[in-house]
């Protein structure tokens, strides 16, 4: 009978998504140090990379770039963040974009206070809002990546 709750409780986690939790940061931290960081326009596969550094007043710097060298295309991230959960942080600061297929190749900026989550099985903060500045539908994924 032991053998077969256990098997059940082990399953149950799966399905509900304990494990994956397990793997992702605890508490109110965040691993300091290099992280890849992604735009989808320029490359999953060739990830840029921030550097989080933590402050005294439980905040982080972030700070770091993904550019492709050949077609000039950017994402930067410059600022704060704050760990509300987990996999829920709040960034104060500028993000810029550039896609030359994208917003007529020009520089979209977002300076204020934005969202990162991580959903599901996600081993990245996604930047929550997400229109780029051209509209008609066109998103930016902008990636923060736990490792």
């Amino acid at each position: 009978m032991k053998k077969l709750i256990t098997a059940w409780l082990l399953t149950a986690a799966l399905f509900t998504g304990y494990a994956t939790y397990a793997q992702q940061p605890a508490g109110k931290t965040i691993r300091e140090g290099k992280h890849s960081f992604t735009l989808q326009w320029i490359s999953w596969d060739r990830p840029g990379e921030v550097i989080i550094k933590k402050q005294k007043d439980a905040t982080y710097t972030v700070k770091g770039e993904q550019r492709d060298e050949q077609t000039g295309d950017f994402v930067t991230i410059d600022g704060t963040l704050t760990v509300d959960a987990p996999r829920e942080l709040t960034f104060n600061g500028t993000i810029r974009t550039q896609y030359s297929n994208v917003n007529g190749g020009k520089v979209c900026e977002k300076t204020g206070t934005y969202h990162f989550l991580a959903k599901g099985a996600r081993k990245y903060w996604r930047l929550q809002e997400m229109d780029n500045c051209e509209g008609n539908n066109v998103v930016d994924y902008v990636d923060i990546y736990f490792h």
